[in-house]
């Protein structure tokens, strides 16, 4: 489906904003026009009903004597003689009434036309806002969809900030004028003409005043709204503006804070925002100058009906019931007309909008979008050869980045690029990958131009490892299988509600299952952990990926798992005994405090589960509270935090923020120091129960959260520990054992609420001992290891949030992420950029020995490699090294071996463990 009714080539956008909506909603326009052309005829009555109301019943005309009627609701329709002699055809004949009778029948009459132009007015507000609502989904869609098939040289010239503000908010006001865009002037309208032609039937002179009065508001007021539309889009450019700035300055804070230019920066956010105000100001002071020119020419046209209808009712020209339905009739006339000038205003400013959206979507002439990646046949293996013939490539700065490159690359074979940041070897990776389009030259794929292979294609059979590798905000899971979703393999089956976005032939069943495991090498969803696991390993990331996944809970553990793991915590402690390593962790006895953990977690002495229970606000919890205050320890330990805010206080106050001592602090931020002491200066020395309760929790939450080995203040003595463990018995007699709000630690109960580490440890890693963390872990390796527990906690790891761009992970990490989802697609051609150059030289030589592993032809798979190297001396794991200059292979060196035995041995264990 072509989309804004583009040319062929897809270049430009369609320039009209009219016929962009309509070929869009032409159905719904007709049906919505329809409606309203239906609705006019019941406004007309409701405006002259009125007329008969007062000069009938309410002024006696016709009904002089108290028996006298009159005929109502008679319906006649004009027809030729030859049809009816009379000339009409009676559908209805109607009833008398009396005065008192047909009082009651007119206004019951008028109260259901009102009622039924109401539901008129509601069903076409909610159909165009609908209307309006659903257009601008599809719009942000098909922007969207446009920015997808942007040649790659286009995005090097788009801000990321600048496309989404326009997508999310400038094309805002588009959405709520295509329902109007064809309803609202032709229902106004409707309304104007109907309200105008009623007043003229009744007075000719009265209908050329209102008409001319109009004419003048429908003249003057847009013009002199036109000074907004230009203020308007200022305001507009300059806003689009500074978010681009914003997003750079947000892109370029590590330069801003390492060059010290942050004054700077701010500066020019100021002088942005003083520009900004001045446009919104003048907007400000024209728009309202314009409405109060509008509402004092909407005003004049009562005075003048008040004044002229009066004189003309006192000559006799005009009866009272005439002059009272022109002023109701007026009376509903300003309104249409100012709504009919506010579309008129918005006409033009969405115009401008739209203008400025085509503007920015809309490609250099001299380039094609990206055809739509639809390919429904199956999807052939790549064979034979890449040849690049007198293949240039030149940047903005009119430098070339490949300078006549011809080069012939076999498909199967281990290819490696040697040359600096200036040698061309980046841009030729780009060129294959597609992400560069040659000036001059031509790039064939297995004897086919590389610009005539469908994406789909290439997409899938070449995959591709920069130096930089983004991530959206995903789990390790979902960053692994991105590159899995092509199309939607397994429908959901959910039953859309609201199914508003056209997308031709694209499914967008988005709650479907997306993953094509088969490219993956696995059947379903049942294996295909044991694939993430094996290219994982293959990159040295599973063992890190193991260790998120102790540090979280497991999703919905079987029995067996949950026995595997208590019995897991015999095996630790076993393993400290034999490694001379028990004084690292001290366990969680029911019966003994543990000196390694805080005051909150000895008497909670479990994992919170209501949030009630948060370990962070103990000090507002009524029941704990209660306890506490029945054994006369809430005052000792208000008093210990009353100490611990003071001595913290005393101590690095007039420190900076920066301060390396900080580093030491675990109870507090320096940000919370206004806070702590605003409440010392209320509390002063007063006791517990004459403080207000929020310095009572303030003071409480910070004294659970003392640890004597790591604060070290010298705040618990063993009379004091012996209460708390005493508190801590009488917390869990007062809850009982059902567990709903807190999982309470037990030597031979599994803690679902708790880490995996949680459930083994069953207790804390002691502070104050070099590499204590470091040590404990590896024995947790170890021991799940043995348990057979590996491939639970791998895939809790699995689970792990990653961030924004991937920014919880390391540079390294995000290299292997990237590495092993480039290898989980099992593709035909790997290109690398530099995807290994933040691994010390060891990590870099260990993972390319096991991706070339992979890459050797065993069973009928494998794929080629073109690498562009970290590191010279890698080349010689590679059949060929391309040694390039200035955009020139300047010479190649080929391997005496294709492969090692090393390699190919660690080849078959992977496959035989995967």
């Amino acid at each position: 489906m072509r989309r804004f009714g583009a040319p062929k080539n897809g270049r430009t956008m369609e320039a009209s904003l009219f016929r962009y909506i309509w070929q869009q909603t032409r159905r719904e326009q007709a049906w919505i026009l329809f409606v309203i052309l239906a609705s006019m005829p019941f406004n007309y009555l409701m405006l002259d009903l009125p007329k008969y109301i007062v000069n009938g019943p309410i002024q006696a005309k016709g009904f002089e004597r108290a028996t006298d009627t009159q005929h109502y609701f008679q319906v006649r329709v004009p027809v030729p003689p030859a049809i009816n002699q009379q000339g009409f055809l009676e559908l209805l004949h109607g009833f008398d009434l009396n005065r008192m009778s047909s009082l009651i029948v007119l206004s019951a009459a008028f109260l259901l036309l009102v009622i039924v132009n109401g539901l008129f007015k509601f069903y076409i507000n909610t159909y165009k806002g609908r209307l309006g609502e659903r257009m601008l989904q599809q719009l942000r869609y098909d922007l969207v969809d446009r920015v997808l098939r942007f040649p790659p040289s286009e995005h090097r010239r788009i801000k990321p900030a600048e496309i989404a503000t326009m997508i999310k908010d400038e094309v805002e006001p588009l959405g709520g004028f295509i329902g109007d865009a064809f309803v609202q002037p032709f229902f106004l309208g409707g309304q104007i003409i109907t309200a105008l032609v009623f007043i003229l039937t009744q007075n000719v002179m009265l209908g050329l005043i209102a008409l001319g009065l109009l004419a003048v508001q429908g003249v003057v007021i847009p013009r002199m709204r036109r000074k907004q539309l230009v203020l308007g889009r200022q305001r507009q450019l300059t806003s689009r503006a500074l978010a681009g700035r914003i997003g750079e300055i947000i892109d370029d804070m590590p330069n801003i804070l390492t060059n010290d230019v942050s004054n700077y920066h701010r500066a020019d956010v100021a002088a942005r925002l003083t520009t900004i105000f001045g446009i919104r100001f003048a907007l400000y002071q024209w728009k309202f100058f314009v409405k109060f020119l509008n509402n004092l020419l909407a005003q004049i046209t009562p005075f003048l009906f008040y004044m002229v209808g009066g004189l003309l009712a006192i000559a006799g020209h005009l009866n009272i019931g005439q002059l009272v339905a022109v002023i109701s009739a007026y009376k509903d006339l300003p309104s249409p007309v100012k709504d009919l000038i506010d579309w008129d205003q918005q006409r033009l400013d969405v115009e401008v909008k739209y203008t400025q959206v085509i503007e920015q979507f809309s490609v250099d002439p001299s380039l094609d979008l990206l055809p739509p990646p639809d390919f429904d046949g199956p999807i052939p293996h790549l064979e034979g050869e890449v040849a690049l013939s007198a293949v240039t490539v030149i940047d903005t700065a009119s430098s070339r980045l490949l300078d006549n490159l011809s080069v012939t690359l076999e498909l199967g074979e281990f290819t490696a690029i040697d040359g600096n940041a200036t040698s061309g070897g980046e841009t030729l990776v780009e060129v294959l990958a597609r992400l560069v389009t040659p000036d001059s030259g031509r790039v064939a794929l297995a004897g086919r131009d590389l610009r005539e292979w469908p994406s789909a294609i290439t997409g899938r059979r070449i995959s591709v490892v920069g130096a930089e590798p983004f991530f959206p905000q995903s789990t390790i899971t979902d960053a692994l299988l991105y590159g899995l979703r092509h199309r939607v393999l397994r429908p959901s089956g959910d039953v859309v509600r609201h199914k508003i976005i056209k997308s031709g032939t694209t499914s967008l069943d988005f709650a479907g299952d997306w993953v094509d495991y088969e490219a993956a090498g696995a059947t379903g969803p049942e294996d295909i952990n044991d694939r993430l696991q094996a290219v994982l390993t293959t990159v040295d990331l599973e063992s890190d990926v193991v260790s998120f996944g102790l540090n979280r809970s497991l999703a919905e553990p079987s029995a067996a798992v949950q026995q595997a793991f208590v019995e897991a915590r015999t095996s630790f402690r076993a393993k400290l005994d034999e490694s001379g390593a028990v004084h690292l962790v001290e366990p969680f006895d029911p019966d003994l405090y543990n000196a390694q953990a805080s005051i909150g977690e000895n008497l909670v002495f479990g994992m919170p589960i209501s949030e009630a229970y948060d370990l962070k606000r103990l000090g507002s919890n009524p029941e704990l509270r209660k306890i506490l205050a029945d054994l006369k320890l809430d005052d000792s330990l208000y008093g210990m935090g009353r100490a611990i805010a003071s001595t913290i206080m005393e101590l690095f106050q007039g420190l900076e923020p920066d301060n390396p001592l900080f580093e030491q602090l675990s109870l507090m931020s320096p940000e919370d120091f206004p806070d702590y002491q605003a409440a010392l200066k209320r509390v002063g020395s007063r006791p517990l129960k004459s403080a207000i309760a929020g310095d009572q929790a303030i003071f409480l939450d910070l004294a659970f959260n003392y640890i004597e080995p790591r604060d070290r203040l010298g705040l618990l003595d063993d009379a004091l520990i012996e209460r708390l463990v005493t508190a801590r018995k009488a917390f869990h007699k007062a809850l009982g054992e059902d567990q709903e709000k807190i999982a309470f630690f037990h030597p031979d109960r599994y803690i679902a609420a708790g880490t995996a580490k949680d459930n083994i440890v069953m207790g804390r890693v002691a502070f104050g001992i070099a590499e204590a963390e470091h040590r404990v872990n590896a024995l947790l390796h170890d021991v799940i290891a043995e348990r057979g527990l590996r491939p639970e906690v791998f895939e809790a790891g699995l689970a792990f949030n990653i961030g924004t761009a991937g920014k919880r992970l390391t540079g390294s990490q995000r290299q292997k992420l990237a590495m092993g989802r480039a290898l989980l697609r099992r593709p035909d051609y790997l290109l690398v950029h530099r995807g290994l150059s933040q691994l010390d030289a060891a990590g870099q030589e260990a993972i390319l020995g096991r991706v070339l592993a992979l890459g050797r032809p065993m069973d009928g798979q494998g794929f080629g490699v073109l690498w562009n190297l970290e590191n010279p001396r890698l080349g010689e794991h590679f059949d060929r090294v391309l040694h390039m200059e200035d955009g020139r292979v300047g010479r190649e060196t080929r391997a005496p071996e294709p492969a090692t035995s090393e390699e190919s041995q660690h080849r078959e264990t992977l496959k035989i463990s995967a």
